[in-house]
């Protein structure tokens, strides 16, 4: 009865051990006369597995080439993600970007001790330093060509069959053609290249499973946009070379606000100096004032922009405007002396009836009648000019000008009125040239305007 009864109870501890969920936080395992002894990893195990891999394991060297096969080529799996740009420097041409590398290949020296009953463990972290690296160099650093890493970073190695991951960080600064053509609107294609430095493609080739950059956690920059990536593989000079490829698209309102739009007024403004009157004597200096205006937005364009062939489009519109303003400067000049021009010096014909044309003076009566008499430079009496005009004096309407200088030119065309004919005529010159120069360059880098980005 008592053996019975024995037998019952075990079936019973048999059926809750099977049923029974192993305890995640239970340190030691489950233990019991009937159960087999199952061995957990513990401080012990990782002492042992360095000493047996590592410490006394004088086969192993992070010196040579981790391959049975010395001829044969270890094939390096790399991904590149992307986690900001702290910089552009198109003057000096140069990419600074922050990221992270994760390179994975195997190593057939590393597990050639490893026991799995005796070791237990099947991933174990160790230094860098302890095992054989690719010698991974950004292959168009304007820095250094030195391999990345640190020692401070670790590998994981999986024991079971050898395969090792990388995983470090990348801070780096490349070099990047800048074509500044279309300015502020303006698209660069910038490139950071890795490559195995001192092993050949037959040696170390470089292999991956991504199609692009992993832009997952990537922090947008405050200038540039990244709107699209790629990457290839190639090889240049027996040398295994990946390649990622960024394209950046300027975001452009800044520069529309703080340049673009201050110069398109001040070219504005350029004519606007035929508009002030002669005698308030700031038309020279209203004019000086625009040009060197002109000078300072070029020189601050050119500081901006890096020595590029062909020139940004914007350099040859403020350029245009800087000569503009010049042209306009010397014609103020020219309007003032011909406006100020001694009164008694007569006008010359063919000048009066081309002012006289221009104003329409030809077609009116008030003027028309002047136009009879050759020029004078004194003074008819008033009964001679009555008897000489054919329409009576009362019926001349009342003029702007005073009479008596009217009638001593044929037409009423004095200096003064060349200079002022001439001070309209150069107006709307300059404003609808200004119009046409700023149409002629700057439609044309508007049209590339991506509001997306802007």
């Amino acid at each position: 009865m008592d053996q019975l009864k024995k037998v019952y109870g075990l079936m019973v501890l048999l059926t809750l051990v099977k049923h029974t969920e192993p305890s995640t936080t239970a340190a030691t395992p489950l233990t019991c006369s009937i159960c087999e002894t199952m061995p957990y990893p513990n401080l012990g195990h990782v002492i042992q597995l360095f000493r047996d891999l590592f410490t006394e394991n004088n086969d192993y060297s992070n010196l040579v080439f981790p391959h049975e096969d010395q001829l044969a080529t270890i094939k390096v799996n790399m991904k590149f993600a992307l986690y900001s740009i702290p910089e552009f420097d198109e003057l000096g041409g140069t990419l600074s970007v922050i990221g992270r590398l994760k390179m994975a290949w195997f190593d057939h020296f590393v597990i050639e001790k490893y026991v799995p009953q005796k070791h237990v463990l099947e991933v174990l972290n160790i230094p860098q330093d302890d095992i054989w690296l690719p010698p991974i160099t950004v292959f168009n650093s304007v820095e250094s060509l030195t391999p990345v890493g640190h020692s401070g970073y670790e590998v994981t190695v999986t024991l079971t069959n050898g395969y090792i991951q990388w995983e470090i960080g990348v801070v780096t600064k490349t070099g990047c053609t800048v074509v500044a053509t279309d300015y502020p609107f303006d698209t660069q294609y910038c490139t950071i290249s890795f490559t195995p430095w001192g092993y050949s493609s037959n040696e170390v080739a470089i292999q991956t499973d991504e199609d692009n950059i992993n832009l997952e956690d990537f922090i947008e920059n405050e200038e540039w946009a990244v709107i699209e990536s790629s990457q290839e593989i190639t090889v240049a000079a027996n040398r295994s070379i990946i390649s990622y490829h960024l394209t950046l698209k300027r975001r452009p309102v800044f520069f529309i606000v703080n340049m673009m739009v201050p110069i398109v007024l001040l070219g504005m403004l350029n004519s606007l100096c035929f508009v002030l009157p002669i005698d308030s004597g700031e038309r020279v200096g209203f004019a000086t004032n625009v040009f060197l205006t002109f000078a300072v937005y070029l020189t601050i364009l050119s500081s901006e922009l890096p020595v590029s062939n062909p020139l940004s489009i914007m350099s040859y519109y403020v350029a245009a405007m800087l000569s503009v303003s010049s042209i306009t400067t010397l014609i103020a000049i020219f309007t003032i002396q011909v406006s100020i021009y001694d009164p008694n010096e007569k006008v010359p014909a063919i000048l009066v009836y081309t002012v006289a044309f221009f104003t329409c003076r030809l077609c009116r009566k008030r003027y028309r009648k002047m136009g009879l008499h050759h020029q004078t430079f004194e003074k008819m009496p008033l009964d001679d000019a009555a008897a000489m005009d054919p329409v009576p004096s009362a019926q001349i309407e009342d003029e702007e000008e005073d009479e008596d200088s009217i009638e001593k030119y044929r037409f009423g065309v004095s200096w003064m009125v060349v200079g002022k004919t001439l001070d309209k005529f150069f107006f709307l010159l300059f404003s609808s040239g200004t119009i046409a120069v700023s149409g002629y360059y700057l439609v044309p880098l508007f049209l590339k305007l991506d509001t997306s980005i802007a």
